[in-house]
C-alpha cells in the first residue's frame, strides 16, 4: 500500500507525520510513505533527511488580517490542486494522511478529487484552520485533546488518540547523551526549545541568563533557529559549556542530557515532553491561534508537570530565579517529571498507524 502524508510549515506539524510514517513501515514492512509539501521548505529538509520521497507542491498560506497578499491564495490553492493531482495520479496512494498546516490542503483536495480517503491528524486543542477546512471531507480525525472535536461538528467520525512523536524518543540513556554533546556527567543542562524555527524572546533571555547559569553550575543545550544562532552561541559559549545549534535532528539525545526544559507549548512540543518525562517551563506563544499555547501549557501546569511563564513576564531574572529553584528542589523535579510521564500517550503513532492501514485495507502485522 502507499500512503501519501501532506502537513509541514512547522515543525508541530511535520514530526507528527513522520512518526506516523515509522509507525505505518513497521506495522506494514510492504508499505511506501511519501510526503507532500512546499519545495525549499523546512517539511522538504526534514523528510529528505528521513530518506523518504518528497513530492513539491505549490501553496500559500491565508494572513489573518486583513493583507492584499491574501488576494494570491486562490491562485497559489489552484495551482498546487493541479501539481498535486498530476502527482497523484502518478503515485496513486491509497490512503492521504494530513497533519496540517496550509501546505496540507492542495495535496488532500487532490487526493478527495480522486476517491483517495483521507485521516486528518490534528494536534492541537483548538484545530487548525486545514483542519477545520477538510474535516468533513476527512473518513477519520484524530486529535490529541478531547475538547477539539467541539470544533469540528462536521466530522464523520473523531478519534482521541493523542499526538505521534518520533518512536525514537526516550530510547538515550542521560549517560550516552552528555557523552555524545560533550557535556559534564554531573552538571545541571537546561534545555531551550523554540520550536523549529526558534523562538526570539526564549533566545534573547536566554542570552541574558547564560553568565548567572554559569554561576549556578547550569550548562546550556539550545535551539535557536538561523536567526538568533550566533547571539546564544556567543553569550552561552563564553559563560559556560553550551550546545547552541539552529535545529536537532537527534532529539532523542538532546532531550536525554536535559534536567529542566524551558519550552514554547506548541502541542508537538508538549506531546514530546510528556513522553520523555522531563520537568519543564513552558512560556506560551502569545499569538498562537485561539491562545491554544496558554491551554496547553496551563493543562501542564495544572497536573504538576510544569511551570508557566507567560511571554510578557519572562525576563533572565525570572528564568534565573525559576531555574535555581527548581533545581535546588530534586524532589519536586522528579515529582514534575512523573507527572509529564503521567499524561503521555507514547502509543499515539501506532493508533493512527492502524487507522490509515484500515483505510487502505491493510492490515497491520
Amino acid at each position: 500500500m502507499r500512503v501519501m502524508i501532506a502537513g509541514g510549515g512547522t515543525g508541530g506539524h511535520i514530526f507528527p507525520g513522520i512518526a506516523i510514517a515509522e509507525a505505518i513501515e513497521k506495522m506494514a514492512p510492504g508499505a511506501e510513505v511519501f510526503f507532500a509539501g512546499r519545495r525549499n521548505s523546512l517539511e522538504e529538509n526534514v523528510v529528505g533527511r528521513t530518506g523518504r520521497r518528497f513530492v513539491a507542491v505549490p501553496s500559500m498560506g491565508l494572513r489573518r488580517r486583513a493583507d492584499l497578499r491574501n488576494a494570491g491564495v486562490p491562485f497559489a490553492l489552484a495551482a498546487g490542486y493541479v501539481t498535486a493531482l498530476a502527482a497523484l495520479l502518478r503515485r496513486r496512494p491509497g490512503v492521504a494522511v494530513g497533519t496540517g498546516g496550509f501546505v496540507s490542503v492542495p495535496p488532500l483536495l487532490a487526493a478527495d478529487t480522486l476517491g483517495v480517503p483521507i485521516l486528518l491528524q490534528e494536534q492541537n486543542s483548538y484545530p487548525g484552520l486545514a483542519t477545520r477546512a477538510l474535516a468533513r471531507r476527512a473518513r477519520e480525525v484524530h486529535v490529541s485533546f478531547e475538547e477539539a472535536e467541539k470544533s469540528l461538528p462536521a466530522a464523520r467520525r473523531v478519534v482521541l488518540s493523542g499526538n505521534p512523536v518520533r518512536e525514537d524518543l526516550g530510547t538515550v540513556s542521560r549517560r550516552d547523551a552528555r557523552a555524545a554533546l560533550g557535556l559534564s556527567d554531573d552538571s545541571t543542562v537546561l534545555l531551550s526549545i523554540g520550536g523549529s524555527r526558534g523562538a526570539r524572546r526564549l533566545n534573547e533571555v536566554l542570552a541574558g541568563a547564560a553568565p548567572r547559569l554559569a554561576e549556578l553550575g547550569v550548562e546550556l543545550v539550545a535551539q535557536t533557529g538561523e536567526r538568533d544562532l550566533e547571539l546564544v552561541r556567543d553569550a552561552a559559549g563564553r559563560a559556560t559549556r553550551a550546545v547552541v545549534e539552529p535545529f536537532f535532528e537527534d532529539m532523542a539525545t538532546v532531550y536525554a542530557a536535559a534536567d529542566l526544559l524551558v519550552s514554547r507549548a506548541g502541542a508537538t512540543a508538549i506531546a514530546e515532553i510528556k513522553v520523555v518525562g522531563k520537568p519543564s517551563v513552558l512560556v506560551p506563544y502569545p499569538y498562537a491561534t485561539e491562545g491554544h499555547q496558554t491551554k496547553n501549557a496551563e493543562a501542564m501546569e495544572r497536573a504538576g508537570a510544569s511551570v508557566v511563564v507567560f511571554d510578557s513576564e519572562l525576563t533572565a531574572d525570572v528564568l534565573v530565579s525559576l531555574v535555581r529553584e527548581l533545581t535546588g528542589d530534586r524532589g519536586r523535579l522528579s515529582a514534575m517529571a512523573d507527572a509529564a510521564r503521567k499524561l503521555a500517550r507514547p502509543d499515539a503513532a501506532d493508533r493512527v498507524a492502524r487507522a490509515v492501514l484500515e483505510l487502505g485495507g491493510s492490515e497491520a502485522s
